[in-house]
């Protein structure tokens, strides 16, 4: 039997339309108090899960997307093996209280 190996992604659920995630490595938040997105160095991409469009990509990953040419709807861990990822990037799904949205934001990490 053949399996798929998937990059992990860790599901973060944050209390209010106000927080952010921040950045593991520089712990720089994600976005400032108007929910635009501030990159950071260690940033790879910004996936809005409900609009199936990117708000962000570095240019590390947009090569990368672009070589593969991998289609999809949904940004998840089976699409960044595709990409050639292993644990090269932290990868989160963020979810806010009171909204629908849904974000996959992805850090390098090597």
């Amino acid at each position: 039997m053949l399996f798929n190996k998937l990059a992990p992604i860790a599901q973060i659920h944050l209390a209010n339309a106000k927080q952010s995630v921040h950045c593991p490595l520089c712990k720089q938040a994600l976005e400032n108090n108007m929910q635009e997105i501030q990159p950071c160095e260690h940033l790879a991409c910004v996936y809005n899960q409900e609009e199936a469009d990117f708000s962000f990509t570095d240019d590390a990953f947009s090569k990368r997307l672009n070589q593969e040419a991998v289609e999809f709807n949904e940004l998840d861990g089976y699409v960044l093996a595709q990409l050639g990822y292993k644990d090269d990037l932290l990868a989160m799904e963020q979810t806010r209280a009171g909204s629908w949205d849904r974000q996959f934001v992805a850090y390098h990490v090597g």
